[in-house]
Parts: structure tokens; C-alpha cells; sequence
């Protein structure tokens, strides 16, 4: 696979011909509400060549909303994965899932099991978990948009590192979109407004060519909670958030309430998450019914308002 390029020339604005027919016998869906159609980025191709990205499936979304637990959606993605690693005939669609957590820093696999008492004493009462994605301790919590693709790697011809910088490329372009820049920085996983402030957190995991965990993308919450840790590590960097760049150059705060409020960058993360990965993002229960309907057994299985 060719070497993923990235994302710093100008939208071309052109819709990609919509195909006849989608993954998993599903019929293409007419732009409309909810459907964000593929457009295409001059030389942004996450190392794909023409013909795999015209063959590459839609993307179902679920907006799961607000007060969401950690765990509880750690247990959704699991049995997720299973499901679609298990499924062999390929009837299941992709899907990624939009929330917000309640109040939770997680530890990713590179600092697992090195935070002592005095470090968690110092969380403020909020949850502590653990978790099998890269990267070290972050926060999770009201105002912050976490995005969890499920998807199978192989349909849409990408290598591990390529999913990555698409994600971190479909924050870059939203932030664009609320004309912030914003761009990655070498060695350093995320997305970055300055050398010093960082925007959105990344850590994934894969399974069998399974994607799980995802993107964070501050929005509007309240930064203080950053302050009780070394965010991914990282000495001498800190976090910010949408709200907070766009009060910094003094916009209207009613307006900018508005604007970055999680309510409102989920759409724009959609349509630039289809701008990115080139292909359509459309409501889970449109493209594949009987997807919509497998989540809504594990949902009723998961608590998702539960620790």
C-alpha cells in the first residue's frame, strides 16, 4: 500500500457520483437529511488508489447522546467487534458511534498499571478505568464529542496508520470548517491547534482488522479537568478546546456557545468524516436495517447510563 498523504490542500467541493449500490445489498440513499455524501480532497487518498476508493461501503452512524458510561460503552464496542469479526458472510455495515461520557479519565496500554494512589486522589472523584487502546491517561467527559468507528479495515482498503491519520485529518478538517487551524504533529498522536495545545485525543485499537476506541475532540468542556493530569503524557503541552480558541480571539461568547456545542459539530465531523474517507456517512438504521437492529439487542443488554 502506498504511503498515506496528508491533508493540507483544498476541498475540491465536488461530489463523488453516488454508487448504485451500497455494501451489504443495501440501496444507495438519496442525499438528505442525515446522509453526508463523499466529496473529494485533491491528494488526501489515505494511500488508496482510484479504483479501491470508488468501491469502498458507507458508514452507519449512531448518536448514542449525552451521560454516556465508560465502561458501558467499552462493553457496546466489544460485543460490536465480536459480531462483526464473526461475521463471515459480511451482512454486517460499519457503523461509528457519536457520545459523550459522563466524567472518566481512562489509561491507555502505554502507562497501564503505573498510576499510583496519589495520582488517582488527585482525579477529583471521577472514574478511573483502564483500557486496551494506545496511548496513555486522558479525560472524558460533558462537552467533548467521542467518536468510535467500528469499521473492517479491509473494506476500505486501509493499513492501520492510514485509519489513524484519517482520523486525525477528519478533525483537522472540522476544525477548518469552524476556521480553526489545526494540524498533526510528528510524534506526538492527536490533533494540534498550536505546539503546545492539542484539540482532539486519538487512541485505537484492531482487531482482525476491526477498529474499535477512536477520537475525543474537545468542544466545549470544562478544561479544569485536564489540569488534574499529564494529558497523554505529555509534559509541557496542554489542552483546549474549540469554545476556548474562538473566546480567545474574542468572537461573540453567545455565538460561540452555539457553534461548539456538541449538538452542533456532530454534523460537521459527519460530513468531514465522509469528506475524508470517501465515502457516504448516513444514519445506521437507513443503510443497513438489520445492523440498526443487532445494535438495538446489544443495546438492551447494555446500560449505557451505568458506570
Amino acid at each position: 500500500m502506498r504511503a498515506c498523504l496528508s491533508l493540507h490542500t483544498r476541498r475540491l467541493g465536488s461530489r463523488r457520483q453516488q454508487q448504485s449500490t451500497l455494501a451489504h445489498g443495501t440501496s444507495a440513499p438519496k442525499p438528505g437529511r442525515g446522509v453526508f455524501a463523499s466529496k473529494e480532497i485533491s491528494g488526501c487518498t489515505l494511500g488508496r488508489t482510484a479504483t479501491q476508493l470508488s468501491k469502498v461501503p458507507a458508514i452507519g452512524y449512531v448518536n448514542l447522546g449525552a451521560g454516556v458510561g465508560y465502561r458501558a460503552a467499552l462493553e457496546l464496542q466489544q460485543r460490536v467487534v465480536r459480531a462483526r469479526i464473526d461475521d463471515v458472510h459480511g451482512t454486517l455495515a460499519d457503523v461509528v458511534f457519536l457520545l459523550q461520557h459522563t466524567p472518566v479519565f481512562t489509561n491507555g496500554r502505554r502507562n497501564r498499571g503505573k498510576t499510583d494512589q496519589a495520582a488517582l486522589e488527585r482525579l477529583g472523584g471521577a472514574e478511573f478505568v483502564e483500557t486496551s487502546r494506545g496511548g496513555e491517561i486522558t479525560w472524558h467527559g460533558p462537552g467533548q464529542l467521542v467518536v468510535y468507528p467500528v469499521l473492517n479495515l479491509r473494506s476500505h482498503h486501509l493499513a492501520m496508520r492510514c485509519f489513524v491519520e484519517g482520523l486525525e485529518n477528519t478533525v483537522i478538517e472540522t476544525c477548518a470548517r469552524l476556521s480553526i487551524g489545526a494540524q498533526r504533529m510528528a510524534g506526538f498522536p492527536g490533533v494540534w491547534t498550536s505546539d503546545t495545545h492539542k484539540v482532539a485525543a486519538l487512541g485505537t485499537r484492531c482487531q482482525r482488522y476491526v477498529t474499535s476506541h477512536g477520537v475525543a475532540l474537545n468542544c466545549a468542556p470544562d478544561l479544569r479537568w485536564f489540569d488534574r493530569i499529564v494529558p497523554c503524557g505529555l509534559h509541557g503541552k496542554a489542552a483546549t478546546s474549540l469554545k476556548q480558541i474562538l473566546l480567545d480571539r474574542h468572537e461573540d461568547p453567545a455565538a460561540v456557545e452555539q457553534r461548539t456545542s456538541v449538538a452542533s459539530v456532530v454534523p460537521v465531523v459527519l460530513d468531514s468524516l465522509a469528506t475524508v474517507f470517501g465515502c457516504d456517512v448516513v444514519p445506521l438504521e437507513q443503510l443497513s436495517p438489520g445492523t440498526f437492529a443487532a445494535i438495538q439487542e446489544i443495546l438492551a443488554a447494555v446500560d449505557l447510563h451505568t458506570h
